[in-house]
């Protein structure tokens, strides 16, 4: 009879931790990847990505570098990481 009350105890608490992981949220991340990318002078496509620091020189009005959405491969228009000059 004890070993029985064991086994239903140990039964219980295996079923007790499936039920609770199989029940709990999966973890997802909803933050995009994004990359910053030269811009094409031509066409204004998306050029190569910027490796280490932005080297946009000049006071230059055309946009040389921006932030991509990589999932999209769109750009995100943050102003903030738009970056004007003469593409290196």
């Amino acid at each position: 009879m004890k070993s029985l009350r064991i086994t239903l105890g140990v039964a219980a608490i295996a079923i007790g931790s499936i039920a609770a992981f199989s029940f709990a949220p999966a973890n997802t991340v909803n933050e995009d990847e994004t990359g910053i990318f030269y811009v094409n002078p031509d066409d204004g496509s998306r050029g190569d990505q910027v490796i280490g620091q932005n080297e946009c020189a000049g006071p230059q009005p055309d946009l040389c570098s921006q932030e991509y959405d990589l999932s999209t491969n769109q750009p995100t228009n943050d102003p903030s990481k738009m970056h004007y000059g003469e593409r290196p």
